[in-house]
């Protein structure tokens, strides 16, 4: 999976940083706008006017780079910013504004308040929602303190000029990290669906060949055993199923990849007889007829139940037992050859886990067990009525 983020949450940080770039301008926006009004450079010395300018280019360029680092930190990839770095930004800070007050400019309480609120919004991308408020407040105090009470219009203007560019900067922010959640979900789902592709065909092919190869293994005895006895026609037929059967895998492996394996309980239920007969396995079926809606799942049962017992049991006889009872369907699955139990050989494969988690999955539920030299496995799905189980 790619871990970078989508064409939309790149789009939207560029549109954050430029936008936030341009907040980050707004002093020299208002300083010129107070030069301009008091009469032009003509109105201050020029070593204030040269002072104050490169003032300000050193601050936006400062606030610049901190929203930069701020946008970083936000998307996941922000370093240490240096500490000498943050010093020296507010120590420019502090001299912009010392240098805009002492100079006789028309409300230079709005230039301060610009410096304020941009210098805010540059660092108050990286910060929670609480903390911005803190931010904010402060932020709101500096500038009371700064421009002072004296023209309560400009002072109103002031404070709600820092406002509006804090949470304007920070709700773009916000929109970021909810876009970059959204990202990491869709990638988390689409993980989380291939995983669960990969599951189904490890389960479909585990299911599919587990009895393909016990009975290829059968057949090939019977067939090894038929040439010693000197039966060859019989034995070449043997072969020939053997050959067949390979065959069958290899487009047994398309329809399970593809999504397209099904099973039913007539086709597991035939070859279940026919696997167990090859291998001289008397098979007895009894009981209710199996409602199509749990053929699947009971039918996998008969696969692994007959799976497990060709390689783990010597058993002659076999017994599949349905019914109806308690608004469930029972299966059982029996047979002669179990001898005492071995938890060693019970624990060679993890077939059975994996049928059973199916079967729970649907809120059924298996249980195995010995009864003497008879090894049963049971399990019972609740009855679906109308739709519903």
């Amino acid at each position: 999976m790619n871990a970078s983020p989508s064409v939309g949450p790149r789009r939207f940080e560029a549109y954050l940083r430029w936008s936030t770039y341009f907040a980050t301008t707004i002093p020299s926006g208002t300083l010129f706008r107070s030069v301009v009004e008091a009469g032009g450079p003509t109105a201050a010395p020029t070593v204030s006017l040269v002072a104050l300018g490169a003032l300000t280019l050193v601050l936006v360029t400062g606030n610049v780079l901190v929203a930069n680092w701020s946008v970083d930190s936000v998307v996941g990839r922000a370093g240490r910013f240096p500490l000498i770095w943050v010093s020296a930004w507010v120590l420019v800070l502090a001299a912009f504004v010392a240098v805009t007050l002492t100079l006789p400019f028309p409300a230079p309480g709005l230039t301060v308040a610009a410096a304020i609120g941009a210098s805010g919004a540059s660092i108050g991308l990286s910060l929670s929602g609480d903390r911005m408020l803190l931010l904010n407040a402060a932020a709101l105090a500096l500038t009371v303190a700064l421009v002072g009470c004296g023209d309560p219009v400009l002072l109103v203007v002031g404070l709600v000029m820092v406002t509006v560019v804090l949470w304007l900067c920070w709700s773009s922010a916000w929109m970021l990290r909810v876009l970059l959640d959204l990202q990491a979900a869709h990638e988390d789902r689409a993980a989380l669906a291939l995983a669960n592709e990969r599951l189904r065909i490890s389960r479909d092919l585990h299911d599919v060949f587990g009895r393909t190869l016990a009975t290829m293994a059968v057949k090939s005895s019977l067939a090894s055993e038929l040439v010693h006895r000197g039966h060859s026609q019989r034995a070449a037929a043997e072969i020939t199923e053997v050959r067949r059967l390979a065959e069958d895998a290899g487009s047994e492996v398309r329809r399970v990849v593809r999504g397209e394996h099904r099973t039913t309980w007539e086709d597991e239920l035939s070859g279940a007889r026919s696997l167990l007969e090859s291998a001289g396995i008397r098979c007895t079926v009894t009981g209710d007829p199996v409602p199509a809606a749990h053929a699947e799942a009971l039918a996998r049962v008969v696969r692994e139940g007959v799976t497990n017992l060709l390689r783990h049991s010597t058993a002659t006889r076999v017994t599949l037992t349905t019914k109806e009872e308690d608004n469930e369907m029972h299966l059982s699955v029996a047979n002669d050859g179990a001898g005492p139990a071995d938890p060693a050989r019970l624990a060679e494969g993890t077939g059975l886990d994996a049928m059973s988690e199916r079967v729970r999955a649907i809120g059924g539920r298996v249980r195995t067990g010995h009864d003497g030299d008879w090894f049963r496995l049971h399990a019972a799905i609740p009855l679906r009525r109308g739709g519903q189980a």
